[in-house]
């Protein structure tokens, strides 16, 4: 819903001009599972085009990860032993495994090299943007796969910084007041990583930036 792809919760498109559609079958923004062929709406129908947050989910399902330089600098490969030594490698998990049960059988029991755990942490008063969606607080995100990250340009959630240095000290909050000066949160949990960070040598702090720039 947020990048503009209709679906059942939300069927109407900002801009419902009928020549957006493409003629494609009416609805094209529903799963059908009508009992009948009325329409040419039954889920069977060789007519029937998936909706089209179905077909993203399926292309994004099959898309390949960004993929790593192949011939990383040796300063980029002591920086992945610093990365994790520093405890980055706590949330950002270098590799994680697909199940072995999947609807598609080529994803199934897979490394998936993300740099993820998936998983909502709190970040602190730096990053929390107010925002909740679902159970996620205010200042609560999902850990970014760090898979790709030396191929953009903006960081964090807001793309506030094309500074890769500064996208990690963002990561630690020394107090627990949020942007507005209103309402308090926990302090970040990668608040002791960032203190680990802050106490390398440059050298090795460059060495992580190098290691981060070749994923």
């Amino acid at each position: 819903m947020e990048m503009g792809v209709n679906n059942d919760a939300f069927p109407n498109a900002v801009d419902e001009d009928p020549a957006c559609a493409h003629r494609k079958p009416e609805p094209n923004d529903i799963v059908r599972t009508d009992p009948t062929d009325a329409d040419n709406h039954a889920f069977n129908n060789p007519l029937h085009e998936l909706p089209d947050w179905f077909m993203f989910a399926i292309m994004m399902r099959l898309t390949d990860g960004p993929q790593p330089d192949p011939n990383p600098s040796a300063s980029a490969q002591r920086g992945r032993t610093v990365f994790s030594n520093v405890g980055c490698a706590l949330c950002h998990t270098p590799t994680m495994q697909t199940h072995d049960m999947l609807i598609t059988a080529v994803l199934q029991n897979r490394p998936v090299n993300l740099f993820s755990d998936l998983l909502v942490h709190h970040m602190g008063s730096q990053l929390a943007d107010d925002i909740i969606q679902g159970q996620a607080g205010p200042d609560e995100f999902r850990t970014v796969p760090l898979w790709g990250v030396g191929q953009r340009i903006f960081f964090l959630h807001d793309g506030r910084t094309s500074d890769l240095l500064q996208a990690i000290l963002a990561h630690a909050s020394s107090d627990q007041v949020n942007n507005n000066g209103q309402g308090t949160f926990p302090p970040s949990e990668a608040n002791s990583v960032i203190a680990n960070f802050n106490a390398l040598p440059d050298t090795d702090k460059q060495a992580i930036l190098d290691f981060l720039r070749s994923l």
